[in-house]
């Protein structure tokens, strides 16, 4: 096939939903062209894949599809008319909304990333099929752990009142236990408090009183007492690798029981997996529905699953659980077994996926 993906390139998005899947259909020897927003192409496609929903030009490009029989596919990796008013990326994306429901609803196929949002998305298309995120086990490599347990999280600016749930539970375990926590991600500042100077100097003394500066000042109180290593988010083809080099023990997971996260995917889980750390999450969607080691949002259930986890005997318990996940992750989870998936859809042989399946197996629960 020849397969044209039309995105932006600089993201974790695009890493998960382009880079990953282009590079293993090129192995299976098909063609894959990427652009970005300047868009030409001397030959149609096979299929155009539009990610996400980011170019204004996309009514005329679909009509053209259209006219040529070009299959067209949109994929989309959140509910992007659910994201919460302090997500940092609110207000960008307001202006897109009409395009994205102009892309599902005119797609031949739509694909996401969980059960969980392809039935919201069908309520707008029939043809919808989840593609799972996958990881590529060939950017992963499981180091050498030494000293103190170390607990860590990583991720982007859009997890304030996320990564809030669980700190205060981290607070009150060092002060009885030695474990160092790490932070990766967030911003490309050499520190959070630069980060969050930034902001509000940008913003002005406003900003504290919005839903993104409410959500950044509670973090930042939160994590206010808590002795931290900080990592700053790097490029993402340096990620897998910056991963890995944290040799996190435990990586938490923590999320806000809302629409837009249950909506969610867990890459968080593969990734920390992957890296050789063992993953304790939330118990809300998506994590309950994979991730066999997960806590209620409430400091005591935080402090009560983590506490035997950073104990300096419990190394074999958490040896076996990372194998268990990691096992599981590389069945599941893995675009080597799940890149006939993506072959499918583009080919037009797969237009909603099944009842039962990949992407819908829970992980085993954990005996802790």
């Amino acid at each position: 096939m020849n397969i044209f993906f039309l995105t932006e390139i600089e993201s974790g998005c695009y890493k998960w939903r382009g880079a990953i899947p282009a590079k293993y259909l090129r192995r299976r020897g098909h063609t894959v062209q990427i652009f970005g927003a300047d868009f030409q192409a001397s030959a149609s496609p096979d299929v155009l894949v539009i990610f996400r929903a980011h170019y204004p030009n996309m009514f005329k490009l679909v009509a053209w599809c259209k006219q040529r029989g070009v299959r067209v596919v949109f994929d989309t990796d959140d509910a992007l008319d659910s994201v919460p008013r302090e997500n940092i990326h609110y207000r960008e994306l307001q202006d897109r909304l009409d395009l994205y429901d102009f892309l599902i609803e005119h797609a031949d196929v739509v694909t996401t990333t969980t059960p969980i949002l392809a039935a919201d998305l069908r309520e707008r298309n029939p043809n919808v099929v989840v593609l799972p995120n996958s990881v590529d086990p060939e950017e992963w490599t499981v180091l050498p752990r030494r000293g103190d347990v170390r607990v860590g999280w990583t991720g982007s600016a859009t997890h304030f009142n996320d990564l809030a749930v669980a700190l205060s539970a981290v607070r009150e375990l060092q002060k009885r236990h030695s474990f160092n926590f790490v932070l990766q991600g967030i911003c490309r500042d050499a520190s959070l408090e630069d980060f969050c100077a930034g902001l509000f100097a940008q913003h002005g003394k406003a900003l504290l009183n919005t839903p993104l500066g409410k959500s950044m000042k509670r973090f930042m109180e939160e994590l206010r007492g808590i002795q931290y290593e900080f990592h700053p988010m790097v490029e993402f083809e340096q990620h897998a690798e910056t991963v890995c080099q944290l040799r996190l023990d435990i990586g938490i997971a923590p999320l806000v029981e809302d629409t837009f996260n249950q909506h969610k995917s867990c890459i968080k889980y593969y990734e920390y997996a992957l890296s050789g750390a063992i993953t304790v999450a939330s118990r809300v969607l998506p994590y309950s529905t994979e991730v066999p080691v997960t806590t209620r949002n409430s400091r005591q259930s935080w402090k009560d699953t983590l506490e035997p986890l950073i104990h300096p005997d419990s190394k074999a318990d958490r040896d076996r659980l990372w194998r268990q996940q990691r096992d599981w992750v590389l069945t599941h989870r893995n675009m080597e077994r799940n890149v006939e998936l993506w072959e499918q859809v583009y080919r037009g042989e797969l237009t909603r996926s099944p009842q039962a399946g990949l992407g819908s197996e829970p992980a085993m629960a954990a005996d802790i």
